[in-house]
């Protein structure tokens, strides 16, 4: 089986037909019936799928400059031409054989045989089937995959990989790292719903990309597909893989794990995941100590900040998901915090590309060391702004956020104090209070920041907007307070003490450092 050559990506055309095809035929009845998503069951293999044609992409069809990018953007290429530059690189991508194997290790002395569930990151660990602790995501669920899932599974694994135990390398940009994807603004311009230019939106010129991290010079193919060689082991007598060892691309071909799926372990039946009959692989060959990427790596696809040391360090999305508190790093970056992912930042800077209408789409795993706690995914606006107004819109959101964030702890105290009385010792998680603030207050955030965008780019002050602002958060907190505060156990509710917790919750909403923050007039 060869990636390049054979049909295997599950896509969705526009009338609905679902079908698997050879990745060149992407851009197939492109005028008729346009492929307009990848059609996998599970989200992270989406993603995972959406970075493997970015990254194909990037390697074997990169844009000169902007105004070829562009000219491909409204005029996409035909089947034929994607198929003739995918074609030189079809000796890196077999899945199967004696050879080299798509990110596989090249040669595995006295490996550890597991089962293929095991590739997926939710699946349960070592320690935690011992200790029979798998309660939520029970073992064996996927004890055998298809051809296609599996080595999906395996794709997803090495770009998302989190600490597996001694040795065992997290990916190129630690575990379960958030990536930020441009996407088309379909309610500006429906016609460019289309794979094709979800993608073409995250390949960066080829010079542009060379440039943010890693070694041009090192064009020989182990340093852009590292399973066509001898790994290069991280353990005693190894070393690691910093950006100066290995050419820009490997970033998108990283192999932190040493797997080599078997295939002669393997019998007829339905795939677990896909549904689809075929053969099924049992078990995986695994060792430790595997390509150990350290350094100033910068990934084109991933918002960074950075350490004391002045070493990038990509973001990773938490239990509290990825909502608006958010969107001012992933975007247009804090003063001191957050850097935008280089993609984002190139597509607001170019002057070429700042014309096409896109918005951003955030996904990733929540991570906790090996355990999965979650998936979270979300789409975000995204806006276009010169350097007159960049620092004032910036301060603006930055502001608007900082009150939230002082707000949605007020609601969380003013339910504790409406739940327990002042000596409880409140052992459960209250989180979600200030999570739910959050998600209840989205869609206003995002329609706010509209007309914030509107009115300083008009030159004009934001203030009247604040002060609505300011009544939205008092209006939901009040809501949510409402909500809840009688939702306790029945024998510890207290009609005073909930009054008591409302009235100060009123109060502590128009404290002034919460409309010192918002820049209002505190005398009012």
């Amino acid at each position: 089986m060869n990636l390049l050559k054979d049909p295997w990506l599950p896509i969705r055309r526009r009338s609905g037909k679902l079908e698997d095809i050879v990745p060149w035929q992407i851009i197939d009845h492109f005028e008729t019936d346009p492929v307009e998503k990848i059609n996998s069951p599970r989200p992270d293999f989406n993603g995972a799928l959406i970075q493997f044609l970015i990254a194909l992409l990037q390697t074997a069809f990169p844009a000169k400059d902007d105004y070829e990018w562009i000219r491909l953007y409204e005029n996409p290429p035909t089947s034929q031409i994607l198929q003739k530059a995918f074609q030189q690189y079809e000796y890196a991508f077999n899945v199967d054989g004696d050879g080299p194997r798509f990110m596989q290790d090249f040669n595995l002395p006295d490996e550890e045989l597991k089962a293929i569930g095991a590739l997926l990151i939710e699946e349960p660990g070592a320690n935690t089937l011992r200790e029979n602790k798998d309660h939520f995501i029970k073992r064996g669920r996927a004890e055998k995959l298809g051809r296609n899932s599996a080595i999906t599974a395996l794709m997803t694994l090495q770009i998302n990989a989190p600490s597996g135990g001694v040795g065992h390398r997290t990916s190129i940009r630690g575990g379960g790292p958030m990536t930020t994807l441009l996407v088309p603004d379909v309610l500006h311009d429906e016609s460019k719903n289309t794979l094709w230019h979800m993608l073409w939106l995250n390949v960066l010129p080829k010079k542009v990309f060379e440039g943010l991290c890693g070694n041009p010079d090192k064009t020989d193919d182990i340093s852009i597909f590292p399973w066509l060689g001898p790994t290069r082991t991280s353990d005693k007598s190894g070393r690691d893989t910093t950006p100066e060892d290995v050419h820009p691309l490997q970033i998108y071909w990283s192999m932190p794990r040493r797997i080599r799926l078997e295939f002669g372990e393997s019998s007829n039946g339905q795939c677990p995941i896909s549904g689809k009959q075929g053969p099924l692989i049992h078990f995986f060959a695994t060792k430790n100590y595997g390509i150990n990427y350290t350094g100033p790596w910068r990934h084109p696809l991933s918002p960074y900040h950075f350490n004391k040391e002045g070493l990038p360090l990509p973001l990773h999305p938490q239990t509290d998901g990825l909502g608006y508190r958010h969107w001012l790093g992933l975007t247009l970056g804090e003063k001191e915090g957050v850097i935008p992912a280089a993609i984002v930042h190139y597509h607001i800077k170019s002057g070429t590309r700042r014309r096409v209408k896109a918005q951003l789409l955030v996904f990733g795993y929540d991570m906790d060391n090996m355990k999965a706690r979650g998936w979270h995914e979300n789409h975000m606006p995204l806006y276009h702004l010169d350097d007159q107004y960049k620092d004032t819109f910036i301060d603006a959101v930055q502001d608007v956020v900082n009150a939230t964030g002082m707000v949605a702890g007020n609601l969380r105290g003013a339910l504790r104090d409406a739940w327990f009385t002042a000596k409880a010792k409140v052992k459960g998680d209250l989180s979600f209070i200030e999570n739910s603030f959050w998600q209840d207050t989205e869609s206003a955030f995002y329609s706010f920041l509209d007309k914030l965008h509107t009115t300083i780019t008009q030159g004009k002050e934001g203030t009247i907007l604040c002060h609505s602002w300011f009544n939205t958060l008092n209006q939901t907190s009040l809501a949510l307070f409402d909500t809840w505060a009688a939702s306790g156990s029945v024998e510890n509710e207290d009609p005073k003490r909930i009054a008591v917790a409302r009235r100060n919750l009123l109060k502590f909403n128009k404290k002034k450092a919460i409309r010192s923050a918002l820049r209002l007039d505190i005398k009012n």
